[in-house]
């Protein structure tokens, strides 16, 4: 059945009393992020870039972005997202709706951490990669060392890509294997490996999705945002079929909105620090983890939203008092 984001993060509740994200700015990268005239989004600062709108007929047909969105930053009228009060930068990248690697995906993250995000999520990565077809293009690898050292006045973007839905090692995914990024899979309503996420040493994190081999877990899909006044999967406004790596992805995305509100002075390199020191080990017996406390399968873990938000209010008391 579908599931809500607050259904299996129970923990949000206990972050919620801290911070709901006011303050951090949370940036959507993707095929197209039309969020206009949507209920969920109103007054929430929204901006777009690229192909913001999609007003011809080609709009309904790009709605991954707006799943994306609704998963993180939904405000609660019929979706509540991980961040509920972050601000939004919707910045839509069409190319993307084919392949990585077109110059504007670059264009577009430059233009993210140039207009004041804090976090910017990536739910995508090459399709199926190989060592070629999956290698990170100069333009973009230039792209994401702008973000992570120069957005946020120096302290650098925290930047999220998704593992991908192939199975693949992602040794052959340069966008996911960046060193700077936190990247995302996924586990299965049993804290299990499903076969589609990626997995590999640049696993940093896992959050619950869908896993279509198994019979419990096959329809463990969640409920988000569609685009206004289109018809996706033959509901307006709102959907209730989002998962794989996309929505483990775009919901630590919302986490590390939650940390930055809570500790605005965070580095990028602590805001990566604090998600994985909120990590909870699941799957201890097959899960390989390594001296570190790292898995090729789940990374570090699942982050724990709660102790996100409360080992960043630390880290803000330690700074204040060194």
């Amino acid at each position: 059945m579908p599931t809500s984001i607050v259904r299996e993060l129970p923990e949000l509740a206990t972050a919620w009393t801290t911070t709901r994200g006011a303050g951090s700015v949370l940036a959507v990268v993707d095929e197209g992020v039309d969020l206009r005239q949507h209920p969920e989004f109103a007054h929430r600062d929204i901006t777009y870039n690229g192909d913001p709108a999609g007003d011809g007929p080609e709009r309904g047909r790009r709605p991954h972005g707006v799943k994306v969105a609704g998963l993180a930053l939904g405000s609660g009228r019929n979706v509540l997202g991980v961040a509920p009060e972050a601000s939004i930068l919707a910045v839509g990248v069409p190319a993307l709706s084919f392949a990585t690697g077109d110059p504007a995906e670059a264009d577009g993250l430059v233009w993210a951490a140039d207009h004041g995000a804090d976090v910017i999520c990536c739910a995508w990565g090459p399709r199926q990669p190989t060592r070629t077809s999956g290698a990170l293009p100069p333009r973009t690898r230039a792209a994401l060392e702008h973000c992570l050292t120069h957005g946020r006045g120096g302290k650098g973007c925290t930047v999220i890509f998704s593992a991908g839905n192939d199975g693949s090692d992602l040794a052959l995914n340069g966008y996911a294997s960046h060193p700077g990024v936190i990247t995302v899979g996924a586990c299965n309503c049993h804290g299990t490996h499903p076969s589609y996420s990626g997995w590999g040493d640049a696993l940093w994190c896992v959050l619950p999705s869908n896993d279509p081999h198994d019979p419990e877990g096959a329809s463990m899909t969640y409920l988000t945002t569609a685009p206004a006044g289109s018809l996706v999967d033959g509901e307006a406004y709102y959907t209730t079929r989002f998962g794989f790596t996309s929505a483990a992805t775009a919901a630590v995305a919302g986490i590390c909105a939650l940390i930055v509100s809570a500790n605005p002075d965070l580095t990028n390199h602590e805001v990566r620090i604090v998600l994985r020191d909120s990590c909870e080990k699941m799957d201890i017996e097959s899960g390989t983890y390594d001296a570190s406390g790292h898995s090729i399968l789940y990374g570090y873990g699942r982050p724990n939203a709660a102790r996100a938000v409360e080992l960043a209010g630390q880290q803000r008391l330690a700074t204040h008092t060194a």
